[in-house]
């Protein structure tokens, strides 16, 4: 005997072909989401590749810059540096006579420095000290300061400003002289006395 076959709904047909319209929409929508997405990642990453080439760049434009500024920088003008002064005719720092003695530190980017000393003696009250800043040809020598001494301070740092490069051959040289300072090294040495001096930088203090 056969067995009776039971007619399926006319619906069940259609309700098939919607879940496949549905189904092939649905995926339709997720490629174009992948897509959307794969499209966003390949730009995101260009940005990432643009902004670093341009750090890049501007990093690589700062070493030039920074190459250039150092080449056209006087010569000595730099860094820091430092000498010390002693008395001009070699009496040792702890000789009987006990002589005064400095150090001088200078920034040579700022161009400003700082003179520290021991035991110098304040200067009379018509007279005050004067430090140079002498080397070979132009621009020195170049006046770096007017001061009176300490009033029996021997821990006090007296600042001063450098209008010239300190380079190979320029030593510090610190004078008495009138009150006010002089104008001009002939004029200091003329009316006043070394009292202490650095060696140059590429040499020993030379008696003045």
């Amino acid at each position: 005997m056969d067995e009776q076959k039971i007619p399926l709904p006319a619906w069940i047909a259609w309700a098939m072909v919607a879940c496949l319209a549905a189904l092939v929409a649905g995926l339709g929508e997720f490629w174009l989401v992948e897509k959307a997405r794969s499209q966003l990642l390949r730009d995101e990453n260009l940005l990432a590749e643009a902004a670093l080439k341009a750090s890049q760049n501007q990093l690589e434009a700062e070493r030039i810059l920074g190459r250039r500024q150092a080449e056209k920088a006087p010569a000595g003008l730099a860094g820091f540096g430092a000498a010390l002064l002693s008395r001009p005719d070699g009496a040792p720092a702890g000789a009987a006579s006990a002589p005064p003695w400095g150090v001088v530190i200078w920034d040579g980017a700022n161009r400003n420095g700082l003179l520290r000393f021991s035991r110098l003696p304040e200067a009379p009250a018509d007279r005050d000290y004067q430090l140079w800043l002498e080397g070979p040809g132009s621009p020195y020598p170049s006046d770096c300061g007017v001061f009176q001494g300490p009033p029996g301070g021997d821990d006090r740092g007296v600042p001063f400003n450098i209008n010239a490069p300190v380079g190979t051959g320029c030593r510090f040289i610190l004078l008495e002289v009138k009150k006010g300072g002089a104008l001009t090294l002939p004029e200091a040495r003329a009316g006043g006395s070394i009292v202490l001096a650095s060696a140059p930088l590429s040499g020993r203090i030379s008696n003045p």
